[in-house]
């Protein structure tokens, strides 16, 4: 005959049961939640001719004060999203993982809530992009895909075509080419073509293997008509207009910290760095990476969002004492969430490096 269970016993498996259940319905509740929890203002203002309108003499562009879409092209993320090909986390493609907790990977993915075209009207000059070749096509991604590379690239053609004079960067820090080769990614991005039947090469309006980007002057860069400079991370050939991402080309300290005091020490000791090292960095692209990144506490984990984070660190980053001083060595302000509006960001960021670009000779 079966003994019964004391009544203490089943009391506490009982709790024990509503505490587990409990817990897996927060955890799925809140993982599969894909609010991220942003302010989706944006400015009134359009900043589509603020490098031309603000510089007046011929500065080098290694010097100019641009702001920068961390994760760009990234705005097209969801929870349903296909995992990056060549991603070697496999809990993110996992079924049962992106059934729990799609929210949260969506959430610590998407970096920018706009279009290439709006974040470049909106004063963005310098696209920090990440590049994949899925089997099918060229997507952009972080993490997992957003949209095809091609829908990205007419967003930019779209902005340099009714922007003469302007200058925008495109930084392919990040390309995996699955079985094609970083020639092949080159060789399609002159395919993509606007309805002039220019393409993204036909901006480069200088030789990158003639002029060192150290040398490369603002009036180099632009030429009569927009601009572009292309940094992808693979070496430069002979009729190549790009420029191989080295640290020759650029200095991007991700400091990787999740609350603002730890990214402000982080910020503080590159300028420090920068400022003490300067002659081996002059001649690259300086970047002030002020974008927070995810929490270790599982328990703001499940809804935090790179979006609402953003919002926070922006500001602080721009209210900050020293941000004109950070300036002056690092030029290039890297942020998640570029246009948001939260305390005024977009605009005030962008009267502050018009500001600074005002005095470039």
């Amino acid at each position: 005959m079966s003994k019964k269970k004391h009544p203490v016993i089943k009391a506490v498996l009982g709790t024990g049961l509503a505490v587990i259940v409990t817990g897996v319905g927060f955890v799925v509740w809140f993982g599969r939640e894909e609010n991220h929890r942003f302010q989706t203002a944006v400015t009134a203002n359009d900043y589509s001719r603020i490098l031309q309108e603000n510089i007046s003499g011929n500065p080098r562009v290694a010097d100019i004060a641009m702001l920068c879409a961390h994760d760009a092209f990234s705005n097209k993320i969801t929870g349903e999203s296909a995992l990056d090909p060549g991603s070697s986390t496999q809990i993110l493609g996992n079924p049962l993982a992106k059934a729990i907790a799609k929210g949260v990977f969506a959430r610590q993915a998407k970096a920018q809530k706009s279009d290439a075209y709006l974040l470049a009207q909106r004063g963005v000059r310098y696209f920090d992009t990440r590049v994949c070749w899925d089997g099918t096509q060229w997507q952009n991604l972080h993490s997992f895909i957003s949209a095809p590379f091609e829908e990205n690239l007419r967003y930019v053609l779209r902005f340099l075509a009714e922007n003469p004079g302007e200058l925008l960067v495109i930084d392919i820090q990040h390309h995996s080419t699955g079985n094609l080769t970083s020639a092949d990614m080159l060789d399609f991005i002159g395919t993509v073509k606007d309805e002039d039947g220019k393409s993204l090469w036909d901006y480069v309006r200088f030789d990158p293997n003639v002029t060192a980007l150290g040398d490369l002057r603002w009036q180099d860069a632009t030429n009569g008509g927009a601009g572009v400079i292309v940094l992808v991370k693979t070496p430069q050939v002979p009729g190549g207009k790009y420029y191989e991402y080295s640290d020759n080309t650029v200095r991007a300290e991700w400091h990787n910290k999740p609350d603002i005091p730890s990214l402000v020490a982080g910020i503080e000791s590159e300028y420090a760095y920068l400022t003490e090292n300067f002659e081996q960095y002059k001649n690259a692209f300086r970047s002030n990476q002020a974008q927070s990144t995810p929490p270790l506490n599982l328990d703001a984990i499940s809804y935090w969002s790179i979006l609402r984070a953003a919002e926070d660190s922006n500001t602080a980053i721009l209210a900050h004492p020293d941000f004109d001083k950070w300036l002056s060595v690092m030029p290039i302000i890297w942020v998640n969430n570029a246009d948001t509006m939260v305390n005024g960001f977009n605009d005030e960021i962008v009267l502050r490096l018009n500001a600074y670009n005002r005095n470039l000779k």
